[in-house]
């Protein structure tokens, strides 16, 4: 079976793709990203190739969240300064944004200890301080892998307008299973 795929995506742009599990969207997101090879075609960014940019500029340019993302032990702010060294005022504004500030208050604030795999933190929680940790890298395009599972929808939705907030330029793709995902998109591209 062959499949095709073609899809721009501009400044400010969201896109979710959706499919049936086993279909190939996380697949998608890391042949996009650059880190898994594709058998036929090419993929740009920028109008280059994305095998041709030198791997730092890749990396700064573009931010992948897989479906299970690792947390080291250390406190909140050190899991979120691994992606940028900034001001507490600056990773209070991507805790804000991914509705985790009021958890991460109530716990004792950036010094409180998520323990390794972020095993002090519920799945949702550490999933959102992942979220968050992309976003202090202020990427052009940040890939998304099932961004919002384990919220509820209002949680959801709260935390998609705070993504878009906190990175209103940048190109956004959603590999999405939930509606609020879809329907936070400006176009919605199926994989059969």
């Amino acid at each position: 079976m062959y499949r095709f795929f073609s899809c721009e995506l501009g400044a400010g742009d969201t896109v979710a793709i959706t499919g049936p599990s086993g279909v190939g969207k996380s697949s998608l997101l890391l042949a996009i990203a650059g880190l898994h090879p594709v058998a036929s075609g090419h993929i740009t960014l920028g109008g280059i190739d994305v095998g041709h940019w030198p791997e730092p500029a890749l990396r700064t340019a573009l931010t992948l969240m897989p479906q299970r993302s690792t947390l080291m032990a250390g406190t909140v702010a050190q899991a979120l300064r691994i992606a940028a060294d900034v001001d507490d005022a600056a990773l209070w504004e991507v805790l804000s944004a991914v509705q985790l500030d009021q958890v991460v208050h109530d716990c004792g604030g950036l010094g409180t200890q998520v323990g390794a795999q972020g095993q002090r933190l519920s799945g949702g929680e550490a999933r959102r301080l992942a979220l968050a940790r992309a976003l202090l890298r202020r990427s052009h395009v940040l890939f998304l892998d099932e961004p919002t599972e384990g919220l509820d929808e209002a949680a959801a939705a709260c935390v998609l307008r705070g993504v878009r907030r906190v990175l209103p330029d940048a190109a956004i793709l959603i590999a999405a299973h939930r509606k609020v995902e879809i329907e936070f998109a400006d176009r919605v591209i199926s994989l059969r």
